[in-house]
């Protein structure tokens, strides 16, 4: 076909239509995507389908400017032929023209740059978000029929222009059109994978093809995006007969395959004579290939779907074979095999889509907190029951903070019983007893398992609930647990028995699912492996409380210590042990229990004569012990007998001086009379006068007998002093 300027006009209004439909396509896409709550493969679609509209408007631009060219030179040939067109020889190209070559040299693959770069950051950027997203393959996604509905209408309207357009291309002047169709044909595929996506999660009532889907459509995105820029290499170095127009390098030359199918053989020769610059479709091969190409292909297909029928079970895993949805039996197995159960090993089942391997999945956090899916059975699970373990750098205190959502749970106050109540004061609320008040503490009670029979773990419960229904019967038995325990208990020594304790609960509890199901050969198909007893901590603005009541307990703890070292000295100074000659030790503590028996005896009544034994036996005791008690028992007893001894010696002698009244009463008299006056003028000054003195005005000098002065003894010179 000649290039003419209508010919290019039509081919404008086709890259417009084309623009449009890739415009209606992605909002297509967006809305469902927006509304159906889980589809990550639409959203990927979406994106994907969104950057076609870089391909279709460069194709509007490009296609207008050869149909400016083309006016431009039919006007200049026009002037040519006539006689006052000299003027016009000689002059510079044609500005449709230079603007034409400058948008093959340099936009079409500055444009192909930013096509591929936009198609690897949409499918590296949607590839790496799977990993954040909760239960991806287990994900319910809404509104399936209008996933359906959408996805069909994109790939039967993109199949169609697709197809088209690629019949447009076969002309020369229409070939750029051949990215357009190319990329019609990839955004149809994509259509088509979400609706053949949902149309399989709604008919089998499980969501088992969203996951691969959304692996793949981010990587038909990154080869896509690859491949272009491979294009706008490659472009650079290939060879280029003169006159023909470069190829763009969004123009997806594997995507033009698919765009023209009944002429694949021949778009693949002229693919690889354009790579190689030869006639490499003239040779043997690719003729023979050419020939059977169908049988090599139905052969491969009929050898891939053979090879789903041959299933390798890795020795960490334990599987179920589904036939048809139901547990079947392996046509053939190589491994362990336990009724419908396979182990590790070689299985011959039937081939996909009758047979599905159900493989239990694990999901762990790794470092950095994303979500790590695992295909495993033996692997050891995990689950808090209490709060989270704390994530931080800091020293794990009371005082600090822990996770970032505490889970607390309920205790029952210090000092109260099992019961859970306290008694109120009579005349207090009308039954005389009321609730007492809860205390909350952050237990950590984390829970490991293993998946000890696949079938009645999958029984359990529907995909993405079983281990949340498993943590919330254990959330329920640890409730119920430590609402019989005080909060000394759970703080203290009781923490170490919560393992055991919970342990036995959660085995019971998980048993009682199959109550009714007449039992299962494990509890709930799991077998725990620990539960742990992990830190407790009472809420981070009681902890406060909590330290002054361990001050206050540390303070009577050393007052008691303090009390027990006095107790001890003073018994040691009063009554220190007996250690007797022939080994034997009395300790002051028998010391002591002999004395508080002495003390009860007597407020029982005993005879006094066992109560005067007694009272021996411990007065021996204290004197042999040599203590302070001893010494003031020896001390008494010497004591005693001076005062016995001196009323015994006062008592004789008034038995004397009775003896002598009797004998001669009146010189008895007279001798103490005589003894009482000398008693009393002892010390005194006696002066001797005669009788023949008229005046007794004397002058006598008043000096002491005695004139010296014992420095030693001061008191004694006082006393001779007038």
């Amino acid at each position: 076909m000649k290039g003419d300027a209508q010919s290019y006009g039509r081919a404008t209004g086709v890259a417009i239509l084309g623009l449009i439909l890739q415009a209606v396509c992605a909002a297509m896409l967006a809305v469902y995507a927006a509304f159906a709550g889980g589809d990550h493969a639409a959203v990927t679609a979406a994106w994907h389908v969104g950057v076609g509209l870089l391909v279709w408007a460069p194709l509007i631009v490009l296609f207008d400017l050869h149909r400016r060219e083309r006016r431009e030179a039919v006007e200049i040939e026009r002037l040519a032929q006539e006689e006052s067109t000299g003027v016009f020889e000689g002059v510079e190209q044609p500005r449709a023209a230079r603007t034409l070559e400058a948008m093959q040299r340099f936009a079409l693959p500055i444009l192909s740059l930013i096509v591929g770069g936009s198609l690897l950051t949409v499918g590296l950027v949607r590839l790496g978000s799977i990993t954040e997203k909760t239960a991806l393959a287990e994900t319910i996604t809404l509104h399936k029929g209008w996933g359906i509905a959408v996805g069909l209408a994109i790939a039967i309207a993109g199949f169609v222009f697709a197809r088209f357009v690629s019949g447009m291309a076969t002309q020369r002047i229409w070939a750029p059109l051949r990215a357009g169709a190319s990329y019609a044909v990839g955004s149809a595929l994509l259509g088509l994978a979400v609706a053949v996506t949902q149309f399989i999660d709604s008919s089998m009532g499980r969501s088992v093809a969203l996951d691969p889907v959304s692996h793949a459509v981010p990587i038909f995105s990154i080869l896509l995006g690859a491949e272009t820029l491979v294009n706008v290499v490659l472009d650079i170095y290939r060879p280029r007969k003169p006159g023909e127009d470069p190829r763009p390098g969004f123009d997806s030359r594997l995507l033009g395959l698919l765009a023209a199918p009944d002429k694949i053989a021949e778009n693949i020769g002229e693919a690889l004579n354009y790579q190689f610059g030869v006639e490499v479709s003239k040779t043997w091969f690719y003729l023979l290939i050419q020939r059977w190409w169908p049988g090599l292909i139905a052969v491969a297909l009929l050898v891939t779907w053979g090879m789903t029928s041959l299933v390798v079970i890795e020795p960490h895993q334990r599987a179920l074979i589904l036939t048809f949805g139901k547990p079947s039996a392996p046509l053939l197995s190589f491994g362990d095999r336990k009724g419908d159960e396979v182990g590790p090993g070689l299985h011959v089942v039937a081939p996909w889509p009758m047979t599905e391997v159900y493989v239990p999945v694990s999901r762990t956090l790794d470092e950095k907190g994303k979500i790590v899916e695992t295909h495993t059975s033996t692997g050891v699970r995990m689950f808090n029951l209490g709060t989270n373990p704390p994530k931080t750098n800091m020293a794990i205190l009371w005082t600090n903070e822990h996770a970032l959502n505490e889970v607390y749970s309920l205790v029952q106050p210090a000092g109260i019983g099992d019961r859970g109540t306290a008694t109120m004061p009579a005349g207090e609320g009308t039954g005389g007893d009321r609730l007492a008040d809860l205390s909350l503490v952050a237990v950590e009670a984390p829970v490991q398992y293993v998946i000890d029979d696949v079938k009645a773990f999958d029984e359990l419960a529907q995909p993405g609930q079983r281990h949340e229904l498993l943590k919330v019967l254990g959330q329920r038995e640890l409730l119920h647990y430590l609402a019989s325990k005080n909060i000394d208990d759970v703080l203290g020594s009781g923490r170490i028995e919560m393992g055991v304790g919970l342990r036995e609960r959660l085995e019971r509890s998980y048993s009682d699912i199959y109550a009714g199901r007449g039992g299962a050969p494990a509890p709930a198909g799991i077998r725990i492996m620990n539960v742990g007893s992990g830190a407790v901590h009472p809420p981070k603005d009681a902890a406060r409380s909590f330290e002054r009541v361990v001050q206050a307990q540390q303070v009577l703890e050393a007052k008691v210590e303090a009390a027990t070292e006095d107790k001890i000295r003073i018994l040691t100074e009063v009554a220190p042990p007996i250690v007797r000659d022939d080994g034997t030790t009395v300790s002051t503590e028998d010391i002591v229990a002999r004395i508080v028996d002495l003390s009860a005896m007597r407020a029982r009544g005993v005879s006094s004569q066992e109560i005067a034994e007694r009272e021996l036996e411990v007065q021996h005791l204290l004197e042999e012990a040599g203590g302070e008690a001893g010494a003031s028992l020896i001390e008494a007893s010497a004591q005693r007998w001076n005062t016995h001894m001196g009323e015994r010696g006062r008592a004789a002698l008034f038995k004397g001086q009775a003896a002598g009244y009797a004998a001669a009463p009146a010189l008895y008299k007279s001798q103490r009379y005589f003894e009482a006056l000398l008693d009393i003028m002892r010390g005194s000054r006696v002066y001797l006068t005669s009788e023949q003195l008229t005046n007794l005005k004397i002058n006598i000098e008043l000096q002491t007998r005695d004139t010296g002065i014992d420095l030693f003894n001061p008191e004694a010179g006082s006393e001779n002093q007038p």
